[in-house]
């Protein structure tokens, strides 16, 4: 009894195969939970949801300001070459410096999350007040949140800045002590020799 064999066209396979790839390949992304995160993708965020994004972007903020301002302190309160007076100057403006980045940086998580100027500056002036009175080194790790992009953002530029602010401040802070120049002593004034008269013949 002869073998039935069976013939199947050449482009009936390529299709087949190529549709039992894309199934695979949509299975091993519902597998990875990409397809789940894409069908998210226009989720709006719970109130709860913005409380906690906020709250870890206002702490983030507040990380790299306590960081910054750490490390002028610390640096002041070495035994500088520079005069005293310019070392408080140079710190008390780093210091300035970062309390104004660290508010811009506050007021810009508001407006982002949709407050009005107006609020954005009440809000940055109340989390400012409570991170002054309870630093965020002070406080027990909260668990981490992924924030979005746009408050990244924000968050990475304020580190950013008050890393350069706060290098710079101890680059001035550790300056050598200006070497005043070399004073030369004025050479004594020469006495002019007098110079004799002819002596008249007779």
């Amino acid at each position: 009894m002869n073998d039935a064999f069976v013939r199947i066209p050449k482009r009936t396979l390529i299709i087949t195969g190529g549709s039992l790839a894309a199934v695979l390949l949509l299975l091993a992304l519902v597998a990875t939970g990409v397809v789940s995160r894409a069908a998210e993708a226009n989720t709006v965020a719970s109130p709860a949801q913005l409380k906690a994004q906020q709250d870890a972007a206002e702490r983030d903020l507040e990380r790299a300001y306590e960081q910054a301002t750490e490390q002028v302190r610390k640096v002041r309160a070495l035994n500088l070459a520079i005069p005293a007076a310019q070392a408080d100057t140079i710190a008390a403006k780093a210091l300035t410096d970062l309390k104004t980045l660290r508010h811009s940086g506050l007021a810009s998580l508001g407006q982002v999350l949709g407050l009005n100027a107006a609020d954005s500056e009440a809000n940055a002036a109340a989390a400012e007040k409570r991170f002054d009175q309870a630093p965020v080194f002070a406080q027990p790790s909260p668990s981490p949140v992924l924030l979005a992009p746009r408050l990244f953002a924000i968050a990475a530029r304020m580190s950013e800045l008050a890393t350069q602010v706060s290098d710079q401040a101890t680059t001035d802070l550790t300056a050598p002590a200006a070497t005043p120049a070399p004073t030369v002593a004025p050479s004594p004034a020469r006495t002019p020799t007098p110079t004799p008269s002819p002596t008249a013949r007779p």
